[in-house]
């Protein structure tokens, strides 16, 4: 399976707009895009058509020639400087082999970087398709996509 196959299951987020950034437990971080999804039941968070999941890798948030936080900063950190990301629109995504290390460029010079830190056992990050299915890229150089019984982060 190559990077242009990849490369093509995340070419529709360019253009779109993000919102309901959110950390998750640790450094997880979720990102949301297209329209709201209705959740189904009272106790679920509302997703996105498209719903990015930073799961086991870290990484660096940064704007122009500054650097915004990174995932080991402490958590109060990291919630102020994620909401730099909110309705931002997505401009471009580097996938760079061997590791699937991935780099989201926004508009005004926003930049989130994504390193793996496994080569075995864990995915590294995941997004969530309007079709139902779900691009599980990780662990190593490996990556899927198939259906999603799961409900999203």
């Amino acid at each position: 399976m190559s990077i242009q196959e990849v490369q093509l299951k995340v070419n529709p987020l360019l253009g779109q707009k993000t919102w309901g950034v959110s950390l998750g437990f640790g450094s997880f971080l979720t990102l949301e895009f297209g329209q709201p999804l209705p959740p189904s039941n009272e106790h679920q968070k509302i997703h996105g058509e498209w719903h990015l999941w930073l799961y086991n890798c870290v990484w660096r948030l940064e704007e122009e020639d500054r650097i915004l936080a990174a995932s080991g900063d402490e958590r109060d950190q990291l919630e102020t400087a994620i909401h730099r990301l909110d309705n931002l629109t997505l401009q471009s995504i580097d996938l760079l082999p061997p590791a699937w290390d991935a780099v989201f460029t926004f508009e005004h010079q926003v930049v989130l970087r994504l390193f793996a830190i496994y080569s075995q056992n864990y995915d590294h990050w995941f997004l969530y398709a309007p079709d139902g299915n779900v691009l599980s890229v990780g662990p190593g150089s490996c990556w899927s996509y198939g259906s999603s019984t799961a409900i999203p982060a």
